[in-house]
């Protein structure tokens, strides 16, 4: 049960998350953002996408029939690492604590998860849980309505040890250029607390289409972002990501409603397509069935 405790938690609030941590959540005011993330990461076999997905599916089903106290927003990784990641967001490590506790004290929902998690490690190479906290002097307009999105370009940064301040430093000058170019991006910032290495900063931007990566490179070379970052300002980037970056790695994901466990307010917001339809059983199974 420990393994997926940690996967199976409440989504604390309704624009990223519906700010990367209010459209997750069912009881937060719908302009906040959580202070804390869960993101429980699967590294994919290859060749089990498909097997793992239709696990994954049922095992969300399941519990959503049971109205379980668990919930998460699932995506699979179009570029990047083969892997599935699924993301929780809480207000404080104490509503953490009451969602593993009403879980547990529920034998039926222990049944249930501990059934379909018995069948992952046939389709896992390796799991994961990191939890992380907002920084939102790093973020830039962090709310949007989360249910509107289809994709989630997602950057994980190292940082080396000792050069943080000069990695804060930069990006909150980022931050600072956006605002005064009124660039039309959003992103949200989290800064890792336990499950890998320190200093590691995960960058969320929300996409409504993959037109939204089409505009991303035309907006940043355009007059108002360069004139508003200025030589020394790009200076200073070049200068900071060769000082003070180890790695930095970029996935592109896609939402994924059949992987994902969701309030009702998130699924009324859009439920044509997070709405999740129970699959069609094909014909020639329902003919052997009757002989």
């Amino acid at each position: 049960m420990m393994q997926r405790a940690i996967r199976l938690c409440t989504l604390t609030g309704l624009v990223l998350m519906a700010s990367l941590g209010s459209a997750v959540a069912q009881q937060a005011a719908p302009s906040s953002t959580p202070n804390l993330l869960l993101i429980y990461r699967e590294e994919v076999k290859p060749g089990h996408g498909a097997a793992h997905a239709a696990n994954e599916s049922a095992w969300s089903a399941a519990l959503a029939k049971a109205n379980a106290p668990a919930q998460w927003l699932g995506m699979t990784s179009m570029a990047g690492p083969s892997e599935a990641w699924f993301l929780s967001a809480f207000d404080s490590y104490d509503a953490w604590q009451k969602v593993e506790d009403a879980m547990d004290a529920t034998p039926a929902l222990r049944a249930t998860d501990e059934r379909f998690a018995s069948q992952e490690s046939d389709h896992l190479a390796r799991t994961s849980a990191i939890l992380a906290s907002y920084r939102p002097a790093l973020s830039y307009q962090p709310d949007v309505s989360l249910p509107q999105m289809r994709y989630m370009q997602v950057d994980v940064v190292r940082v080396k040890p000792g050069h943080d301040r000069e990695f804060r430093a930069a990006w909150r000058f980022q931050v600072e250029s956006h605002t005064k170019a009124k660039m039309d991006e959003h992103w949200a910032v989290y800064e890792v607390d336990a499950g890998t290495q320190d200093l590691t900063f995960f960058f969320f931007y929300p996409k409504t289409s993959m037109a939204g990566f089409d505009a991303a490179g035309p907006m940043h070379t355009g007059d108002a972002f360069r004139d508003a970052v200025g030589e020394s300002g790009r200076t200073q980037m070049r200068e900071m990501y060769q000082a003070s970056i180890e790695s930095s790695l970029t996935y592109v994901f896609k939402l994924r409603p059949s992987m994902s466990t969701l309030s009702k307010a998130w699924i009324d917001a859009d439920p044509t397509f997070w709405t999740v339809k129970a699959p069609e059983v094909p014909a020639t199974t329902v003919a052997a069935k009757k002989k």
